[in-house]
């Protein structure tokens, strides 16, 4: 069985202004915010969104920031059958599968460089749905 990866969902970008940089992607590109929540915004970048992350860690952010300021975040069905197989192929697992109050259900595991790859499930009412 493989990973049924459906796309990529989301990517993250560290800015030093998130303010600034979101009115650049609004006004600028047009993209529409879709997301504001613990000091990061995000806005539609066509299938997928950008999200806008403060250049500072905070705590929670500490423990997953282990290799520089980039993360992907693809979309699968089902988080934990996904999880499982990566595991049993001796992928490092960085995340649990958790379920984040933003509505997703995510894990997260390390490529081989060390970067953080999220596998996210949508969930009723996540922040992709517009609810």
């Amino acid at each position: 069985m493989a990973v049924n990866v459906q796309g990529l969902r989301t990517v993250v970008i560290h800015v030093a202004d998130v303010s600034r940089a979101a009115a650049f992607y609004e006004r600028a590109l047009g993209l529409p915010r879709v997301y504001e929540h613990r000091g990061r915004i995000a806005v539609q970048l066509g299938e997928a969104r950008l999200l806008l992350h403060p250049a500072e860690l905070d705590s929670t952010d500490i423990a997953t920031a282990r290799h520089g300021r980039t993360e992907l975040y693809l979309g699968v069905p089902d988080v934990d059958a996904a999880l499982d197989h990566l595991r049993d192929k001796g992928v490092p697992v960085l995340q649990e599968a958790t379920d984040e109050p933003w509505g997703e259900r995510d894990a997260a595991i390390l490529d081989p460089d060390g970067y953080p790859v999220y596998l996210t499930q949508s969930g009723s009412g996540d922040w992709t749905s517009g609810e």
